[in-house]
């Protein structure tokens, strides 16, 4: 080993080397910081670093990429539909609107009946021809 004293290219410290080559730096500290420092991205306002980019490039839109925009969600749409039970499928304002017509013209509600223990009232049910409680 060297007993020669090195001064540090980095934080400017002499220090011992303790490899067999000579070395630069004193630590791995100094020797990581200094490549930091030497291959420094700028930084914009943020204080982020910004990357390099081509700025020739711009990206543009098109009627290809419309298109292809188009096609792609009314396939999915259409995968969607088809495969999706009629179970699984939302509930829209028009089947709202249908479900709440056909229980009007199949319940009717009895005003001279008490409510229930549970505070529901009584309907007659037209299909069935029996008093419900809904």
């Amino acid at each position: 080993m060297e007993t020669h004293t090195y001064i540090c290219a980095y934080c400017s410290k002499e220090y011992v080397p303790r490899r067999r080559k000579v070395q630069k730096y004193c630590s791995d500290t100094c020797r990581v910081k200094a490549h930091f420092q030497k291959n420094k991205l700028p930084k914009n306002k943020t204080g982020l670093a910004k990357l390099k980019t081509d700025e020739t490039y711009k990206e543009k839109i098109n009627l290809a990429g419309i298109g292809n925009a188009a096609i792609a969600n009314v396939a999915t749409e259409t995968l969607k539909s088809l495969f999706t039970s009629d179970d699984n499928k939302p509930l829209t304002k028009g089947d709202f609107k249908t479900l709440m017509a056909q229980f009007k013209k199949r319940y009717e509600k009895i005003d001279n009946m008490p409510r229930r223990a549970d505070g529901t009232l009584a309907y007659f049910d037209s299909k069935e021809k029996k008093i419900v409680y809904l």
